[in-house]
């Protein structure tokens, strides 16, 4: 399997599989996402000639860690799990 070939199976579903779990401030799915990237760069070390895709996938895992993205933020709330009044009909 050559590098195009492994991208195609292996690579671009790798990475929007990724992003869809780093959607969200879910701290249980960003580390989710985590492990699909390291699963994508473990397959693209193991195919030879892939190693500069493996260090790029590398670098966007890198780079998320390094914006936070799999922490979570204390003041952060969604809208569901902090409200300070309801809205209804009786006022």
């Amino acid at each position: 399997m050559d590098t195009l070939q492994t991208w195609i199976v292996i690579g671009v579903p790798g990475l929007l599989v990724a992003v869809a779990l780093f959607i969200g401030r879910s701290t249980k799915r960003a580390v989710a996402g985590f492990v699909v990237l390291a699963a994508v760069v473990l397959s693209f070390v193991l195919i030879p000639g892939s190693r500069l895709s493996a260090a790029a996938v590398g670098l966007l895992a890198v780079l998320l860690v390094g914006t936070g993205r799999g922490q979570t933020d204390a003041k952060h709330h969604e809208h569901h799990e902090h409200r300070e009044r309801f809205t209804t009909t009786a006022g």
